[in-house]
Parts: structure tokens; C-alpha cells; sequence
């Protein structure tokens, strides 16, 4: 099968750092074809490092390289305004987190879209770890039932801590109303990555979801590293059992059974490569690991996972594994908690 070409816009750390790198080891289904960004000597370097042309204009590199897709790694400000240049050439794209920064932009790409027969997948990174991923078969097959609560706790924030906590209820379950809480406080001096100190900046979620089940999310500004917090986990709670951080119960007659999970190894070409994850239940429960032949780490896996998804729509004209509805969704929730918190932290709508 042909590779499909891909153009990367932008050069920072994301996009040299995971982007490019999956793209070169995934070279027997992608090529890549150009480097774009604003004109930073980073851009010119990463263009050189894999051989491919560097472009400052995204359009001049759409119009002469025409790739198959572009990933779009820049400021999530201005990463709508590139979407619609590619998707108006009738070019897919993936796109960092948040689709766009309006639920009017997101609509505004979804239509395009639509109208130019082009894809567009979000690269939502957090339901995708293989960590993730094994917790997500044991819910799909039913173990623990029905999922009451899901929490997110300092894992993460903002529109991904939307998207994980809906992975656990379910993303075809819909949120019907949020609240949102802020709040600062005072807390001992300390040195903080690099700096000092004695502020912490809070944020707390409640998210109602339409079969009942209520979803929760808190986030500190001192979550990565700090000595007093640095501490974060997830947790979800079934009709069956509950998953906290790695440790999963479930019921078992009359007692609390612990489900282990077994991360599996493999070589790929003289790297130990994650083979898969295995949950001793009856039967076994696996999440296997479709890119085990690749020379890619657990977390390079969830961007190799973005890359495959958009392949498969290209190739086999089908919607993508989370797409823009998704990524819709978890920004209007994410601005609908914003607006809670603005006005007093009363309960939103959603419409």
C-alpha cells in the first residue's frame, strides 16, 4: 500500500519531540514531506534533520507539496486559522488539543470538513495511554458494570480532564450540566521548578451526565513536582467494582477481588516495546498493542495511535477514532466550567 504524505506545522518541543520522531519510525506508512513554522531557527533545523523542504508560509508549503495530512502542533490560539487553510484545500488534518479555542471555530472546522470531504482526528492524548487503554476494555466488556463516578485528580486539566473522565462514563453519554469552582490559597514558601512560592491555584469540576452517572475533576497549579502536593491519580466507581490509580477491584461473591494487570514486553528490533496489557479475569481481558513492531515508547504510542487513526480515515474513507465531535464536546464543557465559576459557580446548561 502507498504511503500517504504528511507536512508537520510547527517545531517547538511537542512537535520535535514526539510528533516527528513517531512520523520517521512510522516511515513504512508515512512520508513525511516538509517542516513548517513561523521563521524560528527551529524550524530550519528539524527540516534539515529528517531531509525534508522548510516552509515559513503555511499556505505556499499546501499549495506546492500537497500532502495527504497535516499535523498542526502550534499555538492552540492559532491552530484553527491553519485547519481551515488545509481543510479548505481539501487536506486532513490533525490537530493538537483544543480543536479550537470557540465552540464557533470547532463548528466552523467541522463544516469545512464536511463540505471538502477532509478529516479532521484531535490529538487527545489521555484516554489513549496503554495504561488507559486496558482500564477501557475492562469497562467496555462489562466488568465493573455500570460507571457511577469517574475523577480525574491533578492528572490533568481543562478539556482533557474532560475527555478522561467521559471515557470513563462513556463518550456517548452526555454531559447535561456542569459547575465550576476556582480558588487561590496561601501555602508554606517553597521552591517550585525553579522558583519560589507560597501560592496555590485550585480548579474543581462537577459533571452531570445524562443516564445519572456524575463525573468529577480537581486540578492544582503545584500538581508537577511540588514537595507539599505532586501526587495524581485517577479513579472511576462501577455498580461492580472501582479502579484507583492501577489498583482494580471488583465484587466477588461476597468479597472485594483485586484484578491484576500484567504489563507484557516484547523486542522490536533491539528495544523492550510494551506487547501488551493482560488482566487476569475470566477470560483474560487484553489490550494489545498494535504498534508493537515499532521502536516507540508507551507514551510515543499515543501519538502513533492519533497518526494511525487519520491513515485509517484517509485510506478507508471512515470518521476518525475520536474526531472534531469529540474534541467539540470536551471545549464546550471546558468553557461551560469557566463560565460556571465566572458567575458564581451555578450550575450550566448545556445545551
Amino acid at each position: 500500500m502507498d504511503k500517504l504524505s504528511v507536512a508537520v506545522v510547527g517545531a517547538g518541543r511537542r512537535a520535535a519531540g514526539a510528533w516527528l520522531p513517531t512520523i520517521e519510525i512510522l516511515n513504512d506508512q508515512l512520508n513525511l514531506i516538509a517542516v513548517c513554522n513561523t521563521g524560528a531557527p527551529r524550524g530550519e533545523e528539524q527540516a534539515k534533520k529528517y531531509g525534508v523542504n522548510w516552509y515559513t508560509n503555511v499556505e505556499q508549503m499546501l499549495d506546492k507539496e500537497k500532502p495527504d495530512f497535516v499535523t498542526v502542533i502550534i499555538n492552540p490560539a492559532q491552530a484553527h486559522v491553519v485547519s481551515s487553510v488545509a481543510l479548505e484545500r481539501g487536506i486532513s488534518v490533525i490537530t493538537e488539543t483544543p480543536l479550537a479555542s470557540s465552540v464557533e471555530d470547532c463548528d466552523m472546522l467541522i463544516k469545512l470538513a464536511q463540505e471538502k470531504g477532509a478529516y479532521i482526528e484531535v490529538a487527545e492524548n489521555l484516554y489513549r495511554m496503554p495504561s488507559e487503554r486496558i482500564k477501557r476494555e475492562l469497562i467496555l466488556n462489562g466488568v465493573f458494570g455500570k460507571i457511577l463516578r469517574g475523577h480525574n485528580n491533578s492528572l490533568t486539566h481543562d478539556y482533557h480532564a474532560v475527555s478522561l473522565v467521559r471515557s470513563y462514563i462513556g463518550f456517548d453519554v452526555k454531559i447535561k450540566r456542569v459547575i465550576g469552582i476556582e480558588a487561590q490559597f496561601h501555602v508554606a514558601e517553597h521552591d517550585y521548578r525553579g522558583a519560589m512560592t507560597d501560592n496555590e491555584y485550585t480548579c474543581h469540576e462537577v459533571y452531570f451526565f445524562e443516564n445519572g452517572s456524575l463525573g468529577f475533576s480537581h486540578f492544582t497549579n503545584l500538581t508537577w513536582g511540588s514537595p507539599l502536593r505532586g501526587i495524581n491519580s485517577t479513579e472511576f466507581y462501577g455498580e461492580n467494582g472501582m479502579a484507583v490509580g492501577d489498583k482494580i477491584f471488583v465484587l466477588k461473591g461476597k468479597d472485594k477481588q483485586q484484578i491484576n494487570v500484567k504489563r507484557l514486553t516484547c523486542n522490536a528490533d533491539g528495544m523492550e516495546v510494551l506487547d501488551k496489557f493482560a488482566a487476569d479475569t475470566e477470560p483474560e481481558i487484553i489490550w494489545d498493542n498494535p504498534f508493537k513492531k515499532y521502536k516507540l515508547n508507551d507514551g510515543l504510542i499515543t501519538i502513533a495511535s492519533e497518526l494511525a487513526s487519520i491513515i485509517k480515515s484517509i485510506r478507508e474513507n471512515v470518521e476518525p477514532e475520536y474526531g472534531a465531535a469529540n474534541g467539540r464536546i470536551d471545549r464546550q464543557i471546558d468553557l461551560a466550567i469557566s463560565e460556571s465559576n465566572r458567575k458564581g459557580n451555578i450550575p450550566i446548561e448545556i445545551e
